[in-house]
């Protein structure tokens, strides 16, 4: 059976539950992460040779200038070629491709200033979030350029979006898509798979 879109009434109703989420949670999530976190997380998946994971982390370091995934394939990189990683999984050939080319290039160099990083954190925070509205409203986590422009059909992202912008952080939409799209939402996918629903907000 196909779902029917929500009407006006619902959707105003899962912004105000969800901004109940953004009041007690994401001020407190970011308790539970650091960047040690992120490292290591980032290092399992590669070690373990999740595609999805792998392919997200390779787009935010070619394309994103981000370190903390460059610094992550470099080190499996290395692990593979000198056999320490003797299991293969489907991702490491991705892993090999990309360390042929970065060997020939200088790491990147860790950013100065909080802000990046602090963002990298949020963003990560607002990906738990998308996951917990999907599951508890039953809704996709993104929408279409056009279901946007009609605002009919309301997604986990567009939801969160609402609702953050009630507590004054006012996000685009494809703005906080994209997030979800990229590393921080496979890591929190990632990591909700492994260790359940606990895993959005240790509730």
């Amino acid at each position: 059976m196909t779902k029917l879109p929500a009407t006006l009434i619902e959707t105003e109703q899962m912004i105000t539950e969800a901004s109940a989420w953004v009041k007690t949670v994401l001020s407190t999530l970011g308790k539970n992460y650091s960047r040690e976190w992120l490292e290591t997380r980032l290092l399992q998946g590669l070690r373990d040779g999740v595609l999805t994971l792998t392919e997200k982390a390779i787009e935010a370091a070619e394309q994103k200038n981000d370190e903390i995934a460059d610094a992550a394939l470099r080190t499996v990189f290395q692990e593979l070629i000198s056999g320490a990683l003797v299991k293969r999984g489907p991702g490491h050939l991705q892993v090999l491709a990309f360390g042929q080319l970065a060997v020939k290039r200088p790491p990147l160099t860790r950013r100065r200033g909080g802000e990046w990083y602090d963002n990298w954190i949020r963003n990560l925070e607002i990906c738990f979030l998308i996951a917990l509205a999907c599951g508890q409203f039953g809704l996709q986590p993104t929408r279409s350029r056009e279901a946007r422009r009609a605002n009919r059909i309301p997604s986990g992202t567009s939801i969160i979006t609402a609702a953050l912008a009630r507590s004054r952080l006012n996000l685009e939409e494809a703005s906080v898509q994209r997030h979800w799209l990229g590393l921080p939402g496979e890591l929190a996918r990632q990591a909700i798979i492994e260790r359940g629903a606990a895993a959005l907000t240790g509730m």
